[in-house]
């Protein structure tokens, strides 16, 4: 076991940050300590994996899985700087599979090159306030619901882990949680944070079902703004509690991977309507942008995919999809609406979607994954790509940030079943090009007056978020250093 912050290299981060930071600023804005030292030889070499398990019970059929994901080098066998593994609705004992790995590394090391694993479990005892439903929570949730767990593998010769309790909910509830792990790079003091998260649904569900008086003011347009704005205040929530921590800042970026429950929604009530991806409009609109970090006193950021997408079209499925069936075919969003969405003609409405969507032959969306007709399923079940990474940059880094995929992008297990969900393994390697700036889209004030409506309706939901003291029954970093 490992103590986090009292290691050399940590202490290394910090004495170069006190060197290269002060309270002036460059002459084009960024923070003096971006123009030192970048090692732009060596990008960050990151492999994420994501994955909604409906509560499978057991590790067991993909334990395999996971160990590769944290033993193997990048698929250009490059070695890898940081595993990223976020799981949602898993309710498996990732305490014991840690320390057996653990212990299998102290025999030999990995060809990953990794040598520290952290690991964070979202069900914790003093989420609670009354002991008897906190036991009895527990206990539900560790048998029947599952929650949010995530691992961190990293090198401890390059990243150090912070002593911080990162956890904060959506919801009275461990299922819709966000639970994080901050690294500083020993190099020069550049924090990545980590948050596995499930985003919560309820509200959403009720946009897209909207019935009686909530439907006679919603039309596909309004309820896709809707929509849109339930993201923006839970991507606020996330910022806001992490400025909380002292984790938002100019030196740090921040990474979110789990169910972020995205859904297609159509743009319009005519002809010309299209199908969008909510997540991915939220992200294109500059006014939510500024929205979301409106009167929050962040460094000018934004959000963004670690995997560009242009549209929904674009998007590997990952969600609704058979449980019971695996398969190795790669399906897209694109595959799917050409087929049951003819532009010419009306979208569908939330009490009826198979009005205007045309039906395929049963062979035909079995051949997809799909376990029903998407023509006839409510708008909620339709499929998505719902298992993403993002992460949010302030400016002055995100200009600088340059990312590529020796994997070639998202890789969708199919053939992993058991869940309605897919998981997605993704190698993402992060260069930051101090000699470069590039020119990100502008971003409205905080003056603008559609940036202050929008901020304002956003501010009126936060999370409940707290931080804890370390509990090594729950939370523990496990290394080969003894």
């Amino acid at each position: 076991l490992s103590t986090p912050t009292t290691n050399l290299q940590h202490r290394a981060a910090m004495a170069f940050l006190a060197e290269n930071s002060d309270d002036s600023s460059t002459d084009d804005g960024d923070a003096p300590w971006l123009h030192h030292a970048w090692p732009e030889e060596a990008p960050i070499r990151l492999r994420f994996f994501n994955f909604n398990m409906a509560n499978i019970s057991a590790l067991d059929p993909f334990e395999d899985t996971f160990t590769e994901l944290l033993d193997t080098p990048f698929s250009d066998g490059s070695p890898v700087d940081i595993v990223f593994v976020a799981l949602s609705e898993a309710r498996f004992d990732m305490k014991g599979y840690v320390r057996r790995l653990a212990r299998k590394w102290r025999e030999l090391l990995p060809e990953s090159g990794l040598d520290c694993l952290v690991k964070r479990d979202a069900l914790r005892e003093n989420v609670w306030l009354c002991k008897m439903f906190s036991w009895c929570r527990r206990k539900v949730v560790q048998h029947v619901i599952g929650n949010v767990k995530t691992l961190v593998g990293h090198k401890r010769e390059a990243f150090s882990e912070e002593d911080l309790e990162l956890i904060g909910q959506f919801t009275n509830n461990p299922e819709k949680s966000f639970i994080g792990t901050s690294m500083m790079r020993c190099l020069d003091g550049l924090r990545l944070v980590f948050f596995g998260t499930h985003f919560p649904m309820q509200k959403l569900q009720k946009i897209l079902v909207a019935k009686g008086k909530e439907e006679e003011s919603y039309g596909n347009a309004e309820r896709l703004q809707a929509a849109k704005e339930e993201f923006g205040k839970i991507l606020r929530e996330i910022l806001y509690q992490a400025d909380c921590w002292g984790t938002c800042n100019e030196r740090t970026v921040i990474f979110v991977q789990g169910d972020l429950n995205s859904r297609t929604i159509f743009d319009g009530d005519d002809e010309s309507s299209k199908a969008k991806d909510v997540l991915l409009e939220v992200l294109q609109d500059a006014t939510m942008q500024a929205a979301i970090t409106y009167d929050l006193g962040l460094p000018p950021g934004r959000w963004a995919e670690v995997v560009r997408f242009a549209e929904v079209s674009e998007m590997p499925v990952t969600y609704k999809l058979d449980p019971k069936k695996g398969f190795r075919r790669n399906v897209t969003m694109g595959n799917i609406l050409d087929k049951v969405h003819n532009p010419a003609l009306p979208p569908p409405q939330p009490k009826m979607p198979a009005r205007t969507l045309t039906s395929v032959h049963q062979d035909e969306y079995s051949a997809w994954g799909l376990k029903h007709d998407p023509a006839t399923v409510k708008p909620s079940h339709f499929p998505a790509f719902t298992e993403r990474v993002l992460y949010w940059a302030p400016d002055s880094l995100g200009s600088k940030m340059e990312w590529s995929y020796p994997g070639g992008g998202y890789d969708v297990l199919n053939h992993i079943d058991g869940s309605d969900h897919r998981p997605v393994v993704l190698e993402a390697a992060l260069k930051f090009n101090s000699a470069v700036e590039a020119e990100l889209p502008p971003l409205p004030t905080a003056r603008d007056p559609a940036v202050q409506a929008v901020g304002e309706r956003l501010k009126r939901r936060r999370a409940a978020c707290f931080d804890e003291e370390q509990d090594d029954s729950d939370s523990s970093s496990d290394s080969l250093a003894e």
